[in-house]
């Protein structure tokens, strides 16, 4: 009878082994599951932003064409581009500029004999023209392109920036 009863208590041993290797590997199978999810969600997050970039380089290259092509600020007569006229510089607006492009961008140009912010009374001697500048972080692209001086026929030399604002949150 001893005998039978240390025979149970063994086997009684042997069940609560196999339940023990059964909530250990229940516990090791569902961590690597947590693992895995939470790689691949990491993965996918960095992918996301990834694309967000490039979406938002295209963008900030589309508005650059733009602005270098546009017959609003370029010189009537100059077909190739990048040759912005002073005068349809200092008569465009911002809101124009947001009727044609939308909203969540900024241009600048800049020359490089003039640093004065363009307004009515300094116009032919000033040199750079903002639009639609705001505070706030933006990816942006510079270029050099020629200012076509309306009132004296020369050229200067100068820098177009556009901007395109990063959306927070």
């Amino acid at each position: 009878m001893i005998e039978v009863m240390s025979m149970k208590t063994r086997k009684g041993g042997k069940g609560q082994v196999h339940l023990m290797e059964y909530v250990l590997l229940s516990f090791f199978v569902m961590l690597i599951i947590v693992l895995i999810t939470l790689f691949l969600t990491g993965w996918q997050m960095s992918t996301i932003g990834s694309e967000q970039r490039k979406v938002t380089y295209a963008k900030a290259e589309f508005l650059l064409r733009a602005f270098t092509n546009s017959p609003y600020i370029n010189k009537n007569t100059y077909k190739e581009g990048s040759m912005l006229e002073d005068s349809k510089l200092s008569s465009i607006t911002c809101d124009d500029l947001e009727k044609l492009y939308g909203t969540g961008w900024y241009a600048e140009v800049e020359s490089l004999e003039f640093k004065d912010e363009c307004t009515i009374d300094n116009y032919p001697l000033c040199g750079k023209w903002s639009y639609c500048k705001k505070e706030g972080e933006a990816t942006t692209f510079e270029i050099p392109v020629n200012i076509y001086r309306k009132t004296t026929g020369e050229i200067d030399i100068g820098f177009l920036k556009v901007g395109l604002y990063i959306k927070q949150g």
